[in-house]
């Protein structure tokens, strides 16, 4: 009989025991699900933040160009850059076709260095082919411009 009960006591203790470690480990289990809720909340965050930079800058460089500001070959190539960050698919609209168009006539020019490094009748040669461009595309790209300053990013979900 004192057999029985310290059977049945030593039972419960385990009972107990394994009772007591399955909370310690659903406790534990619970930290890390909240630790990857949080990260996944700061990640998400972080995006949202990134990407809304990148649209104030895209508005920020389109405005440049349409307030002449900054020239409309410098705009293109750095418009290209931050949509291709942001929404790549902006950039194949057909409402950019014109600055699409002129960055492909554009991106193969030498720039800053590399174009420092040209003798001056070269640059004076890929400046008037530039000018010229620009000249010619400029109202069509400052139409689309425009439209790119007020264009909403739908694809973008979190900064909506």
């Amino acid at each position: 009989m004192i057999l029985t009960y310290s059977l049945m006591i030593l039972g419960l203790l385990i009972i107990a025991l394994l009772a007591g470690y399955a909370w310690h480990l659903t406790r534990k289990v619970n930290a890390v699900k909240q630790r990857q809720q949080e990260e996944e909340a700061q990640a998400a965050l972080q995006l949202r933040n990134r990407q809304l930079e990148l649209l104030q800058d895209i508005r920020f460089i389109a405005r440049s160009v349409l307030d002449e500001q900054c020239e409309i070959t410098e705009g293109v190539l750095r418009i290209q850059y931050l949509l291709s960050a942001l929404d790549p698919t902006v950039w194949e609209q057909d409402e950019l076709r014109a600055v699409r168009s002129h960055y492909q006539s554009t991106a193969s020019m030498p720039i800053l260095d590399a174009y420092k490094q040209l003798p001056r009748k070269e640059q004076f040669k890929l400046d008037q082919q530039r000018w010229a461009l620009e000249k010619e595309n400029q109202p069509v790209i400052e139409r689309e411009l425009r439209w790119l300053v007020s264009y909403s990013f739908p694809a973008v979900t979190l900064i909506q």
